[in-house]
């Protein structure tokens, strides 16, 4: 069993936030109570440290990069997403109803399922952009 040591030191007087010892980890407080932490938040906030998850995980990392779309180059699902602002699964979903998507992946066999690797054209990309687009 692994036991984890938290002691809350306050940052200043006058500020609400609490951290984790050693981590440096805010754990959020209800002002309205006093010094009691939000236990809630205070769990995720724990759960967010040892797992590395949270704003900072690869998810999220994916959607924040810019991608300039050229119309001669291929794009991935990673990079529509990006552009879509949507996250990766549904970057798949919708690059499915794209016309113009190529699968690079591999077929289904007999005890392997296929895998996809969805590519599209920037020409394509940026026709169903201006599809979607209200004028």
């Amino acid at each position: 069993m692994c036991l984890i040591h938290l002691e809350l030191v306050p940052k200043s007087e006058d500020e609400p936030m609490k951290n984790i010892n050693g981590i440096g980890v805010p754990i959020s407080t209800v002002p309205s109570h006093g010094n009691k932490p939000d236990l809630r938040k205070v769990g995720k906030d724990i759960y967010e440290v040892l797992t590395g998850t949270g704003s900072h995980g690869y998810k999220q990392l994916a959607r924040r990069q810019t991608v300039k779309i050229e119309p001669e180059r291929n794009y991935s699902p990673s990079e529509v997403a990006a552009i879509l602002n949507i996250s990766y699964d549904a970057a798949l979903r919708a690059m499915l109803k794209m016309k113009g998507v190529v699968d690079l992946g591999t077929p289904t066999r007999r005890y392997n399922r296929g895998k996809k690797k969805l590519r599209i054209s920037g020409k394509n990309l940026l026709t169903f952009l201006r599809s979607k687009t209200k004028d």
